[in-house]
Order: structure tokens, then C-alpha cells, then sequence
């Protein structure tokens, strides 16, 4: 494994040559996406860039990180021209009436009188069996059997797209409905764990602590998921880096103790599983392989920056569905990250110099990072803005750990007499405040900034950040270049 790293990460050759390939997919998919480039589906092409790797890789040039960025440019192009494909092949379908089969795609969420969910690999007809790529959002009478994994069969009439849907099926009938067997057992398991949860604490309490331990939204309340969305704290109930963060720790104070390969297995394990668990949403992806990746930096000993990281598993995720671009969860995801990561030490060398913040001063800049990166993308797609958001993470955050514990130590003690009723009932009260608080910043509207959505020239918050970052780096290297010449 040392072995690999050394020739992925530390050889300056090929790490400008895997730099370049990463830099070459996002940007290719981002010229496909916005230009809807399709015209790159033969095999010669993978040919091509098979062939133009290998010439980057024998030829010791810092220049072929070029030629790589034309690799990862052609690679991608070939990837989405499938997915487009699937596109204009639906195309066809609306304003028509439609018999489609596909799978339920992540968990269906249920309301009051409706239940959504997405549908994947679809086949149209009765009889075609021939699978077409893009996904269908789908809106249900409410039906509380249907479950991810699901086989359907629905008839109905299908609309345009919005989003990442190639198209959009209102009140379909349902006509044929087939759970597979032995179907996702890890999904089983983590029902059965829920409705363990579900006997001892009550709604809507339990709603929100089992969307921070296992990311399950789909029993949030309207008004809850809105305040949440208002305050900007909709981001705790998203399963992503701070609850398999907590996993890791978890496995490395038991595990790591016998030895760094077993603390890796242990962990690498937990997050797969707990993946599994949620479904493979684009944060819960993005979190999965980075948490990953930085476990193997700690287990060969070696560091890796921050955006190079985040170069990679932007690359890997978009090679694994290349519409995550346009997808808000996996815009967030990585903004935040970004945030945190790169922005987060230059707030810190900004306010405090030399020292190292204490713990409220670490969760402000934390949380400053990331509402700065997420800024421009909230605005752009739903034009509202909290100038408070600061204040409720302040005052959730510190004790989401303790809340997401005693969650799970509900499920764990569910049956044993007088230690449930105890569990259950700190849950509810560490709930309780979180509920509080959400719904009273959730109410103060005069702190709302609003502007019209899907405007673009709100990424040029990005410009000023850059541009900051710059300064604080160039400042950085003056100081010690003075230093140097001072010695």
C-alpha cells in the first residue's frame, strides 16, 4: 500500500500526471453538462486515452499534465454520452401516457397524503427489457410499503424533468410491485434498529435523531425541515464526514489498539456498512471516499493536501454519476468541505495568528468556512439566506455528538427495564433543545436575506474569496522569506 501511495501521491511526475487526469474529468464534465457534448461514444476514444496516459506516465515532463487534462477531458465526454442517451431516448415520453419499470432509488419519502421517490434503471413497455440510464422522480398516494431496492411497475402520465430527473411522473398506478429476496439486508438491519429507536422516543423528536444517526429525512415534519433549511443548519441532517468522523474515532480507540493495519480494516469496514446503511446520496459518496482516502494517509504516515483531495474524489464521484454536478447535495458537500478545509486555516491565521483557537472559537471559524463556500450555491438556488445561521450552529453543534450517542444507546438498550426509560428520556430532552432552538431562529424572518434565485452573478463570492485566500498566503510567504533573511 506504501508502495502505491508513493507512486500516486509522492513522485512529482505522476502526481502532476493524476492532477491533471482529475482536473480533466471535472472540467469535462462540466463542458458536457453545459453544452451537452455527446458525440465521443466509441471505444477508439478510451483507446486514446489509455494510450495518452501511458505517454504522460514514460515521459518525465511536468508539461504532460496538460496532455492528462486531455485525458480526463475525453474520458469524461465519453462517460455522459450514455447518460445523455438515456435522456433523449425519454424525451419521447412526454406529455404521454407511459407504462416504466425500474428499481426505488434511495429511501421514498412519505407525507401526509403523498409518497416521493426516485426510480432507476427504467424500462419502458411491458414487454422491454432493455435498461435505460437516467432517473424518474415520482409522486405516490401515500404508500408506506414501498421501500428502497423495490421492484415497480407503474403506469401513468410523464412529464419534463427538473434537476437531475429525465422526467416526472405524477399519481402513476402502481401495477406491478416486487420486493427482491433476500433483498438489502443492511437495510433490514437498520430498520429494525430504527423502529427499536422509534418504541422508546417519541415524534417528532425521534424524527430529527434518526436523521442525524442515520441520515433517515424521510420522517421529518414540513415545518421542521423548513426551519432547518432556514436557519442553515439542513446540513446536520445530511449523513455525511461528521458522522463517519465519529465512526472512525469509534474504531480507531478500539481497534487501533491492537494495530494500525486492524484500526484501518475495522474502520474502512464501518464506513462501508454505515454507506450501505444510508444509501449512496452524493455526501454520503463524497465523504465515504474521503474519509477513506485520509484513513490510508494516516495508516502509511504521510500527509495530503486538502484540495488535491478534493480534486480526486470530485473526479471518482463524477466518474460514478457525472449529473452530480447539478446536484445540489453534492455541491454543498464539497463546498462545505472546501470551506472548512482551505478557507477554515486562513480565517484562523487571519483572527488569531500564530495560536490555536480554543473550542467555541474553532466552531465559529468552522462554521463561518463553510457558510462562506455554501453561500453562493444556497443563493443561487433558493435566493434566502440566514444572517443567524452562525448563532443556532453555535449553539447545536457542540452537542450533536451527545445527541447522535444517546440516539443510538436507545437502540442499543431498547427491553432493559428503568436504563431505556433513563436513555429515552435524555434523548428526548437533548431533542428537545435542538427542536427549540431551530424553531425560534427558524421564526425571526427579519434576519432573512432574499434575493431572486438562479442568479449568477452570486459566484463571484467565489472571486473574493480566492482572492483573499491569496492575500493571506502571500503575506504568509513574505513573512517568512523576511524571516529568512533576518536568520
Amino acid at each position: 500500500m506504501k508502495r502505491v501511495w508513493n507512486i500516486l501521491f509522492s513522485d512529482i511526475h505522476q502526481s502532476f500526471i493524476l492532477i491533471g487526469l482529475c482536473l480533466g474529468i471535472i472540467v469535462g464534465a462540466i463542458l458536457a453538462v453545459t453544452f451537452r457534448i455527446n458525440y465521443f461514444g466509441s471505444p477508439i476514444w478510451i483507446g486514446l486515452v489509455i494510450a495518452i496516459i501511458v505517454i504522460a506516465y514514460l515521459c518525465p515532463k511536468t508539461a504532460f499534465i496538460f496532455i492528462a487534462l486531455i485525458a480526463g477531458m475525453l474520458l469524461m465526454f465519453f462517460r455522459v454520452v450514455n447518460e445523455f442517451r438515456g435522456e433523449e431516448y425519454i424525451k419521447q415520453f412526454y406529455d404521454k401516457s407511459v407504462i416504466v419499470s425500474g428499481v426505488i432509488k434511495g429511501d421514498p419519502e412519505t407525507e401526509e397524503s403523498t409518497t416521493k421517490l426516485k426510480l432507476t434503471d427504467l424500462c419502458f413497455g411491458e414487454e422491454t427489457k432493455q435498461s435505460v440510464s437516467g432517473t424518474l422522480f415520482v409522486s405516490l398516494g401515500k404508500n408506506n410499503k414501498l421501500s428502497r431496492g423495490d421492484e415497480i411497475t407503474l403506469a401513468g402520465k410523464m412529464t419534463s424533468g427538473f434537476g437531475t430527473y429525465s422526467g416526472y411522473l405524477y399519481k402513476p398506478i402502481i401495477k406491478k410491485w416486487k420486493r427482491p429476496k433476500p433483498g438489502d439486508l443492511i437495510m433490514r438491519m437498520r430498520n429494525w434498529f430504527a423502529d427499536r429507536i422509534k418504541s422508546l422516543i417519541q415524534e417528532p423528536q425521534v424524527n430529527l435523531g434518526l436523521s442525524y444517526l442515520l441520515g433517515m429525512k424521510a420522517g421529518l415534519p414540513d415545518d421542521l425541515d423548513e426551519s432547518l433549511r432556514t436557519v442553515g443548519l439542513v446540513h446536520i441532517v445530511v449523513a455525511s464526514g461528521a458522522h463517519l468522523s465519529i465512526l472512525v474515532g469509534v474504531a480507531k480507540k478500539i481497534f487501533g489498539k491492537i494495530s494500525r493495519l486492524i484500526g484501518l480494516i475495522f474502520s474502512v469496514l464501518f464506513i462501508l456498512i454505515f454507506m450501505c446503511m444510508v444509501g449512496w446520496t452524493p455526501s454520503i459518496l463524497r465523504a465515504g471516499i474521503m474519509t477513506i482516502i485520509s484513513l490510508v494517509v494516516w495508516f502509511v504516515g504521510r500527509k495530503i493536501a486538502a484540495w488535491r483531495l478534493i480534486l480526486v474524489v470530485a473526479a471518482i464521484t463524477l466518474m460514478f454519476e457525472p449529473m452530480f454536478l447539478i446536484d445540489l447535495g453534492w455541491l454543498l458537500s464539497f463546498a462545505s468541505y472546501a470551506g472548512i478545509m482551505i478557507v477554515g486555516p486562513g480565517l484562523t491565521k487571519f483572527f488569531y495568528g500564530n495560536k490555536k483557537p480554543d473550542f467555541v472559537g474553532s466552531i465559529i471559524i468552522t462554521t463561518l468556512a463553510a457558510t462562506l463556500m455554501t453561500l453562493p450555491i444556497v443563493l443561487y438556488y433558493y435566493g434566502t439566506f440566514s444572517l443567524i445561521s452562525l448563532i443556532a450552529n453555535l449553539l447545536i453543534l457542540p452537542t450533536l455528538p451527545w445527541a447522535m450517542g444517546l440516539v443510538f444507546a436507545n437502540g442499543v438498550f431498547a427491553g432493559i427495564p428503568v436504563i431505556e426509560t433513563i436513555v429515552a428520556w435524555c434523548a428526548e430532552r437533548i431533542l428537545d433543545f435542538h427542536i427549540l432552538v431551530v424553531d425560534f431562529f427558524g421564526g425571526l424572518k427579519q434576519f432573512q436575506v432574499k434575493i431572486e434565485p438562479y442568479q449568477i452573478w452570486v459566484f463571484s463570492i467565489y472571486v473574493v474569496i480566492l482572492l483573499s485566500l491569496v492575500v493571506v498566503w502571500w503575506r504568509k510567504k513574505r513573512k517568512i522569506n523576511n524571516f529568512d533573511v533576518r536568520v
